[in-house]
């Protein structure tokens, strides 16, 4: 196996980098920027091409010379500054995964995992929301309201067509609200759930107005890395597309009681509400993650307790890297 990963410098992407580095791969990591402050670790078991998904030439030649057998698709443009220039967002998130589709069909790549977002859903109401948090099925009504969510859907619609009619083995990945190291500095405001852990672990405070009775399914990204690699490596992957989540609801004071543990003194204060992103519509829900557990054998490694120790040692090891 020799697997490209896009954007593989990122938060989900640099996991997933890491992952296929210790099963024995040398992946070839494939981003704009070099910035190595996410896989100090493995730089020197990895191969970087810089390059970008909109220059088809460039994506193309990196796959042909690495002699690319299988790909996963992690780069993005995420956040406020998608929200801000719609176009890039749609060139990149869409056209960019036009152009990896197409690289996969002209090179007979084995299998593409996409890696797509659970705002595809939109607004979870109903007994999918609060209170009830029925598990949501993969299957249930798509109305994503902000142009990132809309581009991944799209992008989703795209690597459908190309596995059903260019016959390019593609799995999709739909995570949960993911959290770890980097999620803070790269996703902004909506890091919520690595602000939690980052600003007590750094000495400072966490006072968040609202959302403090609000469930989510929460998944860490080295969990989020374990999906990817499980998809990239299963036989078959039938139903194409897969929730990746912890399939549990927790809240943000779930989290806040663990990390007191392990930081003593932390200060952490969450006002009420059953929204913590404060977005204009319910974001909570809780995934069904049934098919990704039979058809790709994945079990979360981390539950929170897991988790959030990890999620300091991992901050500590980066702060010890950049003295």
């Amino acid at each position: 196996m020799k697997v490209l990963i896009t954007g593989g410098v990122g938060v989900i992407g640099a996991e997933t980098s890491r992952k296929f580095v210790r099963e024995g791969h040398r992946p070839v990591v494939f981003a704009r920027h070099r910035d190595d402050s996410l896989i100090g670790d493995i730089v020197d078991r990895i191969d970087f091409e810089p390059g970008d998904i909109l220059d088809m030439p460039r994506l193309l030649d990196v796959i042909k010379r690495h002699r690319v057998t299988h790909i996963v698709h992690a780069a993005a443009f995420v956040g406020a500054v998608s929200a801000a220039n719609p176009p890039l967002s749609i060139q990149v998130n869409v056209m960019g995964t036009v152009n990896v589709l197409e690289g996969a069909r002209l090179f007979d790549i084995r299998r593409l995992v996409f890696t797509s977002a659970k705002g595809i859903y939109g607004p979870i109401r109903g007994e999918y929301g609060p209170p009830l948090y029925r598990p949501m099925p993969e299957d249930m009504p798509k109305n994503p309201q902000r142009i990132y969510d809309s581009a991944k859907l799209m992008a989703e619609q795209a690597s459908l067509y190309y596995a059903a009619n260019f016959d390019v083995d593609v799995a999709i990945l739909r995570f949960a609200t993911t959290y770890g190291p980097g999620k803070t500095a790269r996703h902004g405001k909506m890091g919520v759930t690595s602000q939690i852990v980052e600003n007590p672990f750094n000495g400072l405070p966490f006072h968040h107005p609202y959302g403090s009775e609000a469930k989510d399914d929460f998944i860490y990204n080295k969990d989020s890395a374990l999906a990817v690699y499980l998809a990239a490596v299963a036989d078959k992957v039938p139903s194409r597309v897969y929730n990746i989540g912890s399939g549990e609801g927790l809240t943000l004071n779930d989290f806040a009681a663990v990390i007191r543990k392990q930081i003593p003194g932390a200060d952490i204060e969450i006002g009420p509400g059953d929204n913590f992103l404060g977005m204009p519509y319910p974001p909570h829900g809780i995934y069904d993650v049934s098919r990704a557990r039979s058809e790709l054998g994945f079990k979360p490694e981390y539950d929170i307790e897991r988790a959030i120790a990890d999620y300091i040692e991992s901050l500590k090891r980066m702060r010890a890297q950049s003295h």
